[in-house]
């Protein structure tokens, strides 16, 4: 079989209808003035549609910057939830509010959180205590979601009105001249979670009532869950109030047990008004997130301008102008997805606590929620560019989690580490935030000895290796052999770690580490079969795993996550290009092997574009092969680059509910989109860029009071391709930038072409 050449050949002809859309225009703007506001242009439903491994995964709801406090809908259809739809609780083809709940991820692939949940009804039946039991209907015409607040109107006629702090949320509630009750579920989840102990407390006379649960979620669950604690007020007077544990309602003031709960009659006239303060760490935590930022007689109002205050410092360090109205949309929707996560987990005093390590009183900001394998390689680097106060938190976060809980995470979410994913991503979070400078001399003086015991020492540290745990086989063979489950991954991931860890250990001053590390990043190669031209399984003693015979680069195998041999092929080409010109018989050899693998996904496109199965070739809605339009730059088709990534910008990313091509994972998409649309890419773990063609024929971005303008000279007319590129009116021939000429730059201007050009090879 010639396994190069099976697929579909109708490039020419998808590429030809996606071209006859380039340069057309969607209400182009060549002399549009910048953005001056962000805001109006961030719809948060967009990537909340799609089916199967084309959903989008978005949440919807009101939350800040990295706010621990995602408070929105959870959702159902015709068909309920869907545990495959509903990984934020929401999904764009609902019906039906279930509840509003105070815990979401965005993008993510496992369905967590979902809990402490609240719905306004207009009449409770003792009998029935869940609250999925009074989901009530809505139409998407009756709802507005916007940064820091959500409002629905529901069919019942109330209308509800939430609104985010960092630690909490105020809900509104219109309830107009009929009474109601409000609900309160503490055994609530999204899909495959569970609620093993809850309790609650409500005091009529204060108007309060005080909460805690502990949740095992799909990925929590793995470290054995979290407790939430929750202060709140209700405003009254109130009429009846009953809770409930395990059975039925009672007018107790506190009930403990799995299945708690609470229903709160409230009047009639007015509006209902319920602030609730959150905390991971304790209940003195939520009183005082409730004190400090949902203080009595708040009002909707001021809390949306601190909510769009917080917003407005994120979104506007950068100032797009031009482009099409779904352009813009998309772009800054984008950077407000990838501001969402990870997660504040700190108390208001700076405290915080992860599961089994000690109470770290006033350490300042913590986060978790840290989607690592997929950030790692679009969202980190991004805050190292746009927010370096962040990328600083996050290394010093995850170093943190290696000092109390032993070793580095790969996913941690809430207060634990799930240890979903594989490889090491955690270190090269921690080094690109060190080769952008935007991490301190401390966070290497304090990850290093950590990452380098994980990564290089023969005997494991006392806490394990943490996403380093098959380093021995790997140090032995230069491969992670077949008999660890998804090897070629593992390895191609390793190399990648090692590269970053390599940068990391120079910064340390340990340069021997260094130059082994960068050596051993190399032995991918060992995986690299001549005979097929693929990456695959190899046994310890240096057999393959599959036979030849049996081989099949289209199909999922045990030696790949997620992925198949063709797209963990290119794993490796941003960091070691090189190596795999190389391995693959040369540059144009490479090259030609590429444009097969874009060709075939552009084809499967045009055949289907919204198909709910992963894609066979290039495939945008997953991680493995995400830098591989980038690649082409890196072996001297830059014009390709610039081809292939207007490609993606225009049939894979839309306005629309299903504009994302799979699960955003914590913003990796959105964060590809927002590089791609300013015309470079990072090199995750590393100082360096690539170069390819901004959307835009100007961005602003206003890092410190330090603008740097990036000016597309021909974008306006829609033109994708590049002729030459100035860096502060330097001509550069090469389509590569170290992050040190991008900060001190104050104009990167690219010279558009509408046809292919030779810059830059």
């Amino acid at each position: 079989m010639d396994h190069h050449r099976r697929h579909r050949r109708r490039s020419g002809v998808a590429l030809a209808a996606w071209a006859t859309l380039v340069g057309c225009g969607d209400n182009l703007r060549p002399s549009a003035p910048l953005v001056t506001d962000p805001l109006p242009l961030v719809d948060p439903r967009i990537g909340t549609g799609g089916l199967g491994f084309a959903y989008g995964s978005a949440f919807v709801g009101a939350a800040t910057p990295s706010g621990l406090a995602k408070v929105g809908p959870d959702t159902s259809g015709p068909a309920g939830t869907i545990g495959f739809q509903h990984f934020s609780g929401y999904w764009a083809d609902d019906d039906r509010l279930q509840a509003i709940s105070h815990l979401h991820l965005h993008g993510a692939g496992v369905a967590d959180y979902g809990v402490l949940a609240v719905l306004p009804v207009r009449s409770f039946d003792p009998t029935r205590t869940a609250i999925a039991d009074y989901q009530v209907r809505y139409a998407k015409a009756d709802e507005v979601a916007r940064p820091g607040r959500y409002q629905l109107a529901l069919a019942s006629g109330i209308g509800l009105d939430v609104v985010a702090t960092p630690r909490g949320a105020l809900h509104t509630y219109q309830l107009g001249a009929e009474a109601g009750w409000v609900i309160i579920d503490l055994a609530k989840t999204l899909d495959g979670g569970a609620v093993d102990a809850a309790a609650i407390t409500v005091d009529a006379a204060t108007g309060t009532w005080h909460a805690e649960l502990h949740h095992r979620g799909g990925m929590s669950g793995s470290y054995g869950g979290y407790t939430l604690y929750a202060a709140a007020r209700l405003s009254g007077p109130w009429g009846q109030a009953l809770t409930w544990a395990d059975g039925a309602p009672t007018t107790a003031a506190s009930a403990r047990g799995a299945a708690v709960g609470a229903a709160i009659e409230v009047p009639a006239g007015g509006a209902v008004t319920l602030a609730v303060g959150l905390s991971l760490v304790s209940a003195d935590g939520a009183a005082a997130a409730l004190a400090a930022e949902l203080p009595a007689g708040v009002d909707a109002a001021t809390l949306v301008a601190q909510a769009e205050a917080a917003w407005r410092a994120r979104l506007g360090v950068v100032r797009i102008a031009g482009g099409s109205e779904r352009e813009r949309r998309t772009f800054y929707t984008s950077l407000y997805q990838a501001f969402l996560m990870p997660t504040r987990i700190d108390d208001v005093d700076g405290t915080y606590q992860l599961a089994g390590g000690p109470v770290r009183v006033g350490a300042g900001a913590m986060l978790s929620d840290f989607s690592l394998w997929d950030t790692y390689r679009t969202v980190h680097p991004l805050y190292a560019w746009l927010a370096p106060d962040l990328a600083a938190a996050g290394a010093r976060a995850l170093t943190r989690f290696a000092e109390d809980l032993g070793a580095f995470p790969r996913w941690p979410i809430a207060t634990g580490e799930s240890g979903t994913m594989l490889g090491a991503p955690a270190e090269i979070v921690v080094a690109d935030a060190v080769a952008r400078g935007a991490a301190d001399a401390d966070a290497t003086t304090r990850a290093w000895p950590l990452l380098r015991a994980a990564a290089m020492d023969p005997v494991a540290p006392a806490g394990g290796r943490g996403g380093r745990e098959h380093v021995e086989p790997y140090q032995q063979l230069g491969y992670v052999p077949a008999a660890v489950g998804r090897s070629v991954s593992v390895t191609t991931e390793y190399a990648h770690a090692d590269v970053a860890l390599a940068t990391l250990a120079r910064a340390a001053g340990a340069d021997a580490d260094a130059d082994t590390l960068s050596a051993r990043s190399r032995g991918w190669r060992a995986l690299h079969d001549p005979g097929t031209g693929f990456l695959r399984g190899r046994l310890a003693d240096g057999r393959w795993a599959i036979a030849d015979a049996e081989f099949d680069p289209l199909v999922w195998n045990a030696d790949y996550a997620e992925a198949n041999a063709w797209h963990s092929l290119w794993m490796v080409g941003l960091h070691d290009p090189a190596g795999l010109a190389e391995a693959l018989g040369g540059a144009d050899a490479a090259i030609a092997r590429l444009e097969q693998f874009m060709s075939g996904g552009a084809d499967e496109v045009a055949a289907d574009p919204t198909s709910a199965l992963p894609r066979e070739y290039y495939w945008h809605g997953n991680e493995p092969a995400l830098s591989a339009p980038y690649l082409f730059a890196q072996l001297g088709r830059p014009d390709l680059t610039q081809r292939w990534v207007a490609w993606v910008l225009d049939a894979l990313y839309d306005d629309r509910a299903a504009g994302k091509a799979g699960n955003d994972d914590g913003g990796t998409l959105a964060a590809w989109y927002v590089w791609s649309a300013l015309g470079l890419y990072p090199v995750a773990g590393t100082d360096r860029y690539v170069l390819g063609a901004p959307r835009f024929p100007l961005a602003e971005i206003d890092v410190g009071g330090q603008v740097l303008r990036i000016v597309g000279d021909g974008a306006e007319r829609g033109d994708r391709y590049v002729a030459a590129v100035e860096l502060d009116g330097v001509a550069l021939t090469t389509p590569t930038l170290t992050h040190a000429q991008l900060r001190a730059a104050r104009e990167l201007r690219f010279t558009m072409s509408a046809t292919p050009t030779s810059w830059g090879r």
